[in-house]
Parts: structure tokens; sequence; C-alpha cells
């Protein structure tokens, strides 16, 4: 029988035992209430960031502890969990660098509900322009060439491309693009420790059609490195002179390689104040202190030649910088010639040297190509039937190879030595103008160095194509296996010229594996070592090929050459005015503007 107190005991118990179930009901591991557990949210369902990346704040009301993720990388969530009440969701938004707009889902789960709260973060929609569009005809007309010409075209097709960007940018991005397809333009660019230096396709505007020799410049002329003149700390510190431009002010003045400044408008040159002084020099309208150097047991002595003065001025720089006839011990007459850049405005400059050589009983030639970077391939063939003769005439010099589309088309180009026929134009009779005038020989020594590139390279190559002994000395060539048709348009008043890559640079064997460069016979570094004057012994390289030249058999790096090795210096890092002379000077294996 029940009391009254067994009833009340056991309603307690029945009461406790609901209120312990609905309990367990709100518990964090029964996710079992209806709704996402949020209120008051300042977000929207769809939330849009700006292009350049934000930071996102956004308050809400959490009925319980809670965490939140993000779908992608670009949007990170900065408070990846929270507890019940006031609460603050705080994501941190890329910039979107890309052509499209894109979009990512963040979720936020609070414990205890069954439906998590998802958001949508968003930075654009489609596809995003960020450019004014004034090239956009000029990214057209480029993209066209490119679809039908460029060597490595084939991913051209799937690019996702803004042409409202400006004609520079565009062309990266499409270069840029393409490399994404397995690297498959490798060869587009100089590469340096494993990373691309530039793209060797290029567009230019209102800029002189040929950004090799030919151009005019308005500066002193020269070229030179901040050099010390020893390893100790109290070694003189000046410019050593390593060219001097025909034609220009320093030319003028008397300047030569070799020659060392330690003084510009009276100031003296040291380890802090050299590249304005430098630039300043590089520019003229100055007054130097000029020297001669002589070392003695590596020591230097400098003694001075008194002060001038450096103007300014306009000038055209050329092909060709020297050319003399030496003559060895031995009897023999080796011509000489500093050639700087490929233009067939030279040529027939050229061949008129060559005649000179060749009256002169010349029967060894040094060609320095040290600073070439190259130019046109019609300017190459010139050289190279000059150098081989009448002999390979009807031989290729070098053989266009296409990309894959045109290849199949039957298109193929041959520059042959001595033949007047080419792929660019009907004829260039100073090719067959050339066989006639040339020194017929069977070895040739070059000098090079990283700097030689393109059309200086087709000489290398295309003489090894049939045979010829090409002795090289220096260091290892740049490496531009590939060549460029240009083709120039008119846009809104403006000119633009556009040299994409085009074509592999074959010789008569077939061989163009030369990408990674040319390697020397004689391997001589003379970076470091004070310059002697061109085409003498008094510069390591010269000295080099005279001694190989006069007997026949290549030199050791003994010898004279310890001798100059005494010579070695200290250089500064160049600015990038200082380089300048040298970065102008960019060449290609070029064809003839497509008008």
């Amino acid at each position: 029988m029940l009391t009254l107190r067994k009833i009340q005991s056991t309603i307690l118990t029945v009461c406790i035992s609901a209120a312990s179930m609905l309990m367990t009901s709100c518990n964090d591991d029964d996710p079992s209430q209806p709704g996402n557990g949020t209120s008051n949210a300042q977000w929207s369902d769809i939330n849009d960031v700006d292009l350049a990346g934000d930071m996102l704040i956004y308050e809400f009301d959490a009925a319980a502890s809670w965490t939140a993720t993000s779908a992608e990388t670009w949007c990170t969530v900065l408070t990846e969990k929270g507890v019940a009440g006031k609460s603050s969701l705080r994501l941190k938004v890329e910039p979107n660098d890309g052509y499209m707009g894109r979009s990512t889902e963040v979720t936020v789960n609070v414990n205890g509900f069954a439906e998590p709260c998802r958001l949508t973060v968003r930075q654009g929609e489609g596809f995003l322009e960020k450019g004014d569009g004034r090239y956009r005809s000029v990214n057209e007309w480029m993209f066209d060439f490119m679809k039908e010409k460029y060597l490595w075209n084939e991913p051209i097709p799937e690019l996702t491309l803004d042409y409202s960007l400006d004609y520079q940018k565009f062309l990266s991005s499409m270069l840029n693009g393409i490399a994404e397809f397995d690297d498959v333009n490798h060869d587009d660019g100089y590469w340096r420790d494993g990373e691309r230096q530039a793209f060797y396709s290029y567009v230019s505007s209102n800029a002189p059609i040929s950004r090799a020799v030919g151009s005019k410049n308005t500066d002193s002329g020269l070229y030179l490195t901040a050099t010390i003149l020893g390893e100790n700390d109290n070694d003189p510190v000046g410019f050593a002179i390593f060219w001097v431009t025909p034609g220009s002010a320093a030319a003028e003045a008397g300047l030569k390689r070799g020659d060392f400044i330690d003084k510009v408008n009276g100031v003296a040159v040291t380890e802090l104040n050299y590249q304005s002084l430098g630039q300043a020099l590089l520019q003229g309208n100055v007054t130097v202190s000029l020297n001669d150097v002589k070392f003695n047991n590596k020591v230097a002595t400098v003694t001075s030649k008194g002060s001038v003065y450096v103007g300014s001025s306009t000038y055209t720089d050329p092909a060709i910088y020297s050319n003399k006839v030496l003559e060895t011990t031995s009897g023999k007459k080796v011509g000489y010639l500093l050639y700087m850049g490929f233009s067939t405005d030279y040529d027939e400059q050229l061949i008129d040297i060559f005649k000179q050589f060749k009256a002169q009983n010349v029967s060894e030639l040094i060609l320095d190509l040290r600073y070439n970077p190259g130019g046109e391939v019609l300017a190459s063939t010139v050289m190279g039937t000059l150098i081989a003769g009448s002999a390979h005439k009807g031989q290729v010099y070098v053989r266009t190879v296409y990309n894959a589309q045109r290849t199949a088309a039957g298109e193929v180009g041959e520059y042959k030595f001595g033949e007047a026929a080419n792929p660019e134009m009907g004829d260039y009779t100073r090719i067959t103008e050339a066989a006639t005038n040339s020194l017929n020989l069977k070895k040739v020594y070059v000098i090079v160095s990283q700097y030689t590139a393109s059309a200086s390279e087709l000489v290398i190559n295309g003489l090894r194509g049939v045979d010829i002994d090409v002795n090289l000395i220096g260091t290892t060539t740049n490496g531009k296996n590939v060549g460029m048709e240009g083709v120039l348009g008119k846009f809104g008043g403006y000119s633009f010229t556009f040299y994409p890559i085009t074509f592999y640079c074959e010789n008569a064997k077939g061989f163009r594996s030369y990408s990674e460069g040319f390697t020397p016979e004689l391997v001589v570094d003379d970076s470091t070592i004070y310059p002697g004057d061109f085409g003498t012994s008094d510069d390591i390289l010269s000295n080099m090929a005279i001694n190989w030249a006069n007997s026949g058999v290549k030199p050791s790096t003994g010898s004279k050459a310890t001798t100059l090795s005494g010579q070695r210096v200290r250089t500064l890092r160049s600015s990038d005015e200082m380089q300048s002379p040298l970065s102008r000077r960019q060449g290609g294996s070029i064809m003839k503007l497509d008008r």
C-alpha cells in the first residue's frame, strides 16, 4: 500500500528523470535541435570582397560552442572556434591575381544543432578585367600572330587572357601561361641558376626597329666597371674602361679600353660613391683624371695621363668596332675583327674589311664576339660566307624549323653559304658578294662570353655544320638556339614592333641542341683580370687567340696567361645605369620585319 510520502517520492523521481532526459537532449553530443544555432548574424548568404583582398569581421550570437571552416585556402578562418553567446567570425581573404572570379563556402557548426550555417565569400564574378582596355586591339593582334607563328603555339587557344591589360603585361601573361603547360617554351628565355631571367620574345612601341646595333644613343659612349686594383684595403679605386664606342664623345676625347679613371669632376672614386660618379661619367660632360695602369709582381702602378674632358653626344652605335691585321712571330698574317652586332646596314663595310684581309694574305682569323648579342640572320649568313668561302657554296648555313603546324604544311627555311635566295626576301646579293671576297678558311678562332648569343652562335653552329674548325676562347656562350620573325603594326597613331620566338636554328647536320650555350675549347674567365686593349697581347683573350693562331696548338693556361693573371683585380657591383651599355645591346636571330 502506497503512503503519501512514497507517492511524493515517486513523482520527484519521475521529474528528475524527465529533467535529466531534457538536459541530455541539449547536450553537445546529441545534435537534435532544429536550426543552425546562430542568430543576429551580420553576414549575408553571398558576401562580396574586394579583388585586392580584405579582412572580414562578422558578429553573431551562438546558442552553444561552435567551429568554423573554409573550403579554400585563399580565404582563411582566423577564429576557428568559439563559445556560446556573442561571437565574432573573422576571415582573411588573399588578393585575387587571376583572371577569373572565385568563391568559397565558409561553414559554421554550432554544437547541438542539426544544420550547419553556410555563407559564401566571393571575389569577382566571371572573367575579371584589370586593365583600362586601351591596348585591346594591340593585344588581339599579338595573340593572332602568336597563335599562328609562335614556336610553341599549341597551348595558346586554351589560355585565359585579359585583353584589357597594357601590351607588355599582356605578352608576359601569355608567355607565362604557355610556360604552365609543362614548360613547353623553356627555350624562349635566358636561364640562370634554374630560373628564367627574361623571355626572348618582346614587343616595343615607338622604339627603333632594331634593338641592337645601328640605334642612336646620347651619352659619353663608355662601358666601364668600378674596379679595385688589388686585394688590399688601400689599393686604388676607380673605373676600368672596357670599351669606347667609335664616334662617341669618349672616343673623340681619346679614351680607350684599359684606361683607368680615379676622379670625376675632381672627386676621388670610392666604394661609397662609385655608383653616382659612374652614372655621371656615362652621361658625359665631366672632367676625369685619366691614368695608365701597369702590373709588376701583381702590384698595380698607376701613372697619370692628365685631366680630360669627356662630353656627351648623339652617335650611332656601329657593328664594327675594330679591325686590324697582325703579323705573328712565325710570319703568319692574322686578321682580327671586333664585331658587336649583326646588321645588314654594315654588310658592305664588313665585305670591304674582308677584301683588305684577303689583299694582305690573311691566313688566320680571330673573330671577337665577346660582347655581341646577335642580330639579323642575313648578316650572320654574310659573315659565315666570308669565313667559309665558295668551297661551301650552296650548303646549308642555318635551317629554320617552325612550329608543328607550319612544319606539317611543308614550311621550312634555309639560308645557304654564298647563295642570295633566303626565306626573308627574294634575294640578298650581299651573300653572293661575300662568297667572292671570302677567306676560304678551314678554321677560325672565336672569342666568346656569356654575352655571345643568337646570330653570334649561328656563326659557331653554322660553320661547324660544314666541318670548319671553330676554336672558342673565353666562357660559355648564352645558348640562344631560337630565332624571331618580326611584325610591325600601327594602332592609334603609335607603332608597335613585335618579335616572338618562331623558329629553331639548325645547322647542316641538324644540330640545334645548344640551349645551354657552347663551352669553349679554351676556357678563360677574364672578368677579374684588368682589361688590355682589344686585339693585343695585353688582352688575355686576344693573347690566347694570337698564340693559338701562331702555333696552331691550343695554348695552356700557363706562360703568358700566368703573367696576365697577375693583373687580377676586384670589381664592384654595377648599378643598372652602369650596366645599360650592355643591356641595351639586345640582339637575337631575327628576320626582317613583316610590314
